[in-house]
């Protein structure tokens, strides 16, 4: 009896310990059942707040990840905190494609990519990759054609080592890719694991199949039902049958014997997370499998059964073997502890452990053996180190902050998967900058292999009005990319996430670049010489607000603590005390600077009236946090929010300055939103939408939301733009860069009510006195005049009954403006040039 009660105590304890390391490891915590983003904060601020009072790198990292992390979900939760199944976008999808079938395709636009189709340059060592890559697959030693799967951007593929780079999937279900394997003697055939185990920002769907060589992909009988959260790790196929498919997840290994048509659950545990699975070198029935909690179980009957061969760490266990010594199995848990095993993992010899070793809690770890020298062995964190001494001693080789006079040469950090091809020493790592390669065994430096990938995960675009070819974007782990057109891209913020930029609309040499929670930089010459640091106030967020004033391009505010102001550009701040609390978001009328309304991340809008002084609440039509607001043009009361998470309700527009709401969300689907602008100009009420399912377009007249345009992928959209000197919207995705489509009428279908082009002349035209005169040709009755910047801003808005009228835009920058005049619901635009 004692020993009974000792073991339940046992058993007991050890579930506690397992149930309380995955409530803390907060990558993992939404798979759990119940899960809660408020809980999982309250249990993980502590351990953040003790790494914030270090200053060292890993300290530094830690805390970027976790905000990273916090960020991304705030937006996708209940208001409760609750979180939804990783298959309910899919659904929403689904519904969506069948919804635009039934519709009458009225526009025309298209998208088309701006960029990055190659790493930014850089006037250091370290410069901005083109975005995370998980995994990389090829057959036997043929690395011409080889597949990388990625978190938000998909499956691509080269036919040419690495030349060229081509997407495959791009109407996935999610852009999340965790693995990819090939079919041993068919090399058409490959199976892909959905979701994103490393960074847990796309959970998975299932596994997919392709057998066309990658160019089409159709969803297996590993599938994951709506009251599901998973993730997939690994996929495995038997080499001497190879219908045969293991696939490791949250609970269990799954095998599937027919090709990945049915599959069963093989070995289950809960809490265990399992990882790497890796038949034993030479062996067809001898397969070994790792948890993220520091477990090696054995199956000897190829998967059949499986059983524990030791828990040699409590961390997440990765492990690497090699043809030139088929017994030998090394370890690598996330504390750097290297360890040796040669009787197929039953006992362990500690080997040695690396020296700085970070993998940021199991988001970015691999180890990999040369199958030439078992003393060869790389090692992946958030830097590639290097041993030839079998793991006694380790040297910082792929230097994710290399700059000139250090070791060795760069490559990206935070690497997330390593191999060696073949009967060789050459070696590939895919990280958070793309995918490298080079011969492990030489200190010559590595090639980068990701020029055509075009799968950067950006938060924000930003355009000048006067160059359109200028554009700031902010990546997420890649820094700030500047575009300048036919120059390329151009890194700026080193080190960071670049999170956000502005332009001053009156001059493209003054411009601001923005990292996470607070982090700007300024430019007083365009970016020729690297941007300056600003001092900003304390509190901002990790993806954090930054607006310019609509005809004072000195005044800025942002989103700090609270919504700032700064009069000289960045100098110095006032605090404008909103009571919002953290800021969310920023939206200045138009028409009226001085009126201001701010969400904070608490779940409140707050409104002034008079540039700050005072503030008012809004009362809100639900709960949720109002990811967007946006104020119409030329009427400061009639004011648009947008919701972030999973409410059914997303958009409401008020034409009283928030005291009341409707709602206008039609037939969206329920999905995250995180920008919604309306176009200055529009006769018919013209809304965009950034959403999770790309972007969303809405008239007056039309009534409901349609997806805008085609060629985008299937991809997060987290910030849209327009830019008024070209009719073009621009959108940061988070995973295939950014893209832009025409908006102009004729796209859009949008050309009825147009006044001749003859009804209206302006003279002068350029004008140099500031003084411009506009005459109606034919025109009766009352006509309003709408003068607004490249920016949507609103300068003049009035409304005559005669055929002439003098117009002074003195106190107005120079610059490109755009005349709207408006008669008997008939309407035409006129570009204006003030110099």
């Amino acid at each position: 009896m004692k020993n009974q009660l000792s073991l339940l105590l046992l058993i007991t304890f050890l579930c506690s310990y397992k149930i309380s390391a995955q409530q803390s490891n907060w990558r993992d915590a939404p798979l759990k059942k119940d899960a809660n983003y408020f809980n999982i904060l309250k249990s993980n601020e502590q351990r953040i707040s003790a790494a914030k009072r270090s200053s060292n790198k890993v300290s530094k990292k830690q805390i970027k990840q976790f905000n990273r992390w916090k960020n991304f979900w705030k937006d996708r939760i209940l208001p409760d905190g609750s979180f939804v199944s990783a298959t309910h976008n899919y659904n929403e999808l689904k519904k969506e494609n069948k919804r635009h079938a039934r519709l009458r395709k009225k526009q025309s636009t298209s998208w088309s990519i701006v960029g990055p189709l190659t790493p930014p340059k850089s006037s250091i060592g370290f410069y901005p990759g083109m975005g995370r890559v998980n995994t990389v697959a090829f057959k036997g030693t043929d690395t011409n054609t080889m597949y990388v799967g990625t978190p938000g951007g998909g499956v691509w593929k080269t036919t040419d080592g690495g030349k060229n780079w081509a997407a495959k999937g791009d109407n996935f279900p999610n852009l999340g890719v965790s693995h990819i394997v090939i079919h041993p003697t068919d090399s058409k055939i490959l199976y892909l694991a959905t979701g994103d185990y490393d960074g847990g920002q796309n959970r998975s769907v299932g596994v997919f199949k392709s057998v066309d060589s990658g160019e089409n992909w159709n969803a297996t009988g590993l599938s994951f039902s709506l009251n599901q959260n998973n993730i997939i790790s690994k996929l495995l196929i038997d080499p001497n049958n190879p219908n045969t498919i293991f696939a490791t997840t949250k609970n269990s290994i799954k095998r599937s014997t027919d090709g990945g048509t049915n599959w069963t659950d093989v070995f289950t545990e809960n809490f265990s997370s399992f990882n790497d699975i890796q038949y034993k070198t030479g062996s067809s029935t001898i397969i070994y499998a790792t948890t993220k909690y520091g477990s090696l179980y054995i199956s000897r009957n190829n998967g059949a059964t499986w059983s524990v061969a030791s828990k040699p760490s409590s961390s997440r266990l990765d492990i690497a073997q090699t043809t030139n010594d088929p017994n030998l199995i090394l370890s690598l848990d996330s504390s750097g502890i290297v360890r040796k095993s040669t009787d197929e993992g039953k006992t362990w010899t500690t080997v040695s452990t690396i020296s700085g070793y970070s993998a940021q809690g199991g988001y970015n770890m691999t180890l990999a053996i040369s199958p030439l020298d078992k003393n060869l062995i790389l090692a992946g964190g958030v830097e590639g180190w290097r041993s030839k001494n079998g793991g006694t001693s380790w040297e910082k080789y792929l230097d994710g902050y290399w700059e000139t006079g250090n070791p060795y040469f760069y490559v990206h950090s935070d690497h997330h998967d390593m191999m060696f091809v073949p009967g060789t020493n050459t070696a590939f790592s895919v990280n958070d900058g793309g995918i490298f390669k080079g011969d492990a065994s030489s200190d010559t430096k590595w090639a980068d292999l990701s020029s055509g990938l075009a799968i950067t995960q950006y938060y924000n675009v930003s355009g000048t009005p006067k160059d359109q070819g200028k554009l700031i974007l902010g990546a997420q782990d890649n820094d700030i990319a500047i575009y300048d057109g036919s120059n390329g891209f151009k890194g700026e913020n080193p080190g960071s996430d670049g999170v956000e930029g502005l332009w001053d609309y009156s001059d493209s040499n003054i411009a601001w670049s923005c990292s996470q929670q607070g982090g700007m930089n300024r430019t007083l010459d365009g970016f020729k010489t690297a941007a300056t640091r600003v001092s900003t106030p304390s509190g901002a967020p990790f993806v954090w607000e930054l607006e310019i004033h609509p005809t004072d391009p000195k005044t800025i505010f942002g989103g700090f603590g609270d919504i700032y102001k700064s009069t000289d550009r960045g100098n110095n701040w006032i605090n404008l005390n909103s009571s919002a609390g953290t800021i969310e978001f920023i939206s200045i009328a138009p028409s009226n600077a001085n009126i201001i309304y701010v969400s904070g991340q608490s779940g409140v809008v707050r409104k002034t009236t008079n540039g700050g002084t005072t503030w008012t609440s809004i009362t809100l039509p639900q709960r949720g946090n109002v990811k967007s607001i946006e104020v119409h043009p030329t009427n400061p009361s009639e004011v648009y929010i947008a919701y972030s998470g999973y409410s059914v309700n997303k958009v409401f527009r008020s034409t009283n300055g928030g005291t009341s709401w409707t709602n206008i969300t039609g037939a969206l689907p329920n999905i995250p939103t995180h920008k919604i602008i309306y176009r200055t100009g529009s006769s018919d009420g013209e809304l965009f939408l950034a959403t999770d399912l790309g972007v969303y377009y809405r008239t007056n007249s039309k009534g409901d939301w349609v997806r805008l345009g085609s060629g985008l992928p299937n991809v997060i959209v987290h910030d849209i733009e327009i830019h008024y000197a070209t009719n073009k919207l621009r959108a940061a995705t988070y995973g295939r860069g950014v893209w832009e489509a025409s908006i102009s009428s004729s796209a859009l279908g949008t050309e009825d009510n147009k006044l001749p082009k003859t009804a209206i002349s302006l003279f002068p035209n350029p004008t140099n006195s500031k003084n411009i005169n506009i005459k109606l040709n034919k025109l009766t009755g009352k006509t309003n005049i709408l003068i607004y910047n490249i920016i949507g801003s609103v300068v003049k808005d009035l409304t005559i009954e005669n055929t002439e009228k003098n117009i002074n835009l003195s106190g107005f920058s120079n610059g490109i403006y755009l005349v709207k005049i408006t008669n008997n619901n008939k309407s035409i635009t006129k570009k204006l040039i003030v110099k």
